[in-house]
């Protein structure tokens, strides 16, 4: 079970990173 917790918390955070890394590009595209 702890197993599974522990991966979603990975994929959380995998997207968290992804989307601040998305909107940085656009924020750097505007400028």
């Amino acid at each position: 079970m702890s197993i599974i917790i522990s991966y979603l918390i990975f994929v959380c955070l995998f997207i968290t990173l992804a989307v601040s890394l998305y909107f940085g590009l656009q924020f750097i595209k505007l400028i």
